[in-house]
């Protein structure tokens, strides 16, 4: 089974994610702020990380980069959220999100993406 981390300080975008990620079978776990999601990440085995860039205490960009550099997990597929223009958050491609949604979206258009994402997991499996 496949495992989502989903970290958003927004419940509603957070709920909106894991019912998209359980409607296709995908267990989820979720992280109110980008503290939580290294914590987690660093105990879960995670395949696919969705993260917002303004979160309290660790924003999204440094789980991303966190991410990036544990190298114990391989590459899993990064998706980050924001409001705020993608050229104004991600200096460095290579250590940026292999996704960029902008807020506000619609579920359809996530869940088109999402649905895209997890066909690539489930191929490497």
């Amino acid at each position: 089974m496949v495992t989502a981390l989903v970290a958003d300080d927004d419940a509603p975008i957070r709920n909106m994610i894991r019912e998209i990620l359980e409607s296709r079978g995908v267990k989820v776990i979720e992280a109110r702020d980008g503290l939580e999601a290294i914590a987690i990440f660093r105990k879960e085995d995670i395949d696919l990380l969705v993260t917002d860039f303004l979160m309290p205490r660790v924003d999204g960009m440094q789980v991303v980069r966190s991410v990036r550099m544990s190298g114990k997990k391989g590459k899993i597929p990064l998706v980050l959220m924001s409001a705020i223009s993608k050229g104004h958050i991600i200096e460095n491609q290579a250590e940026g999100p292999d996704y960029y949604v902008n807020k506000p979206f619609k579920s359809r258009k996530v869940a088109k993406l999402l649905e895209k994402i997890l066909a690539g997991i489930d191929k490497k499996e």
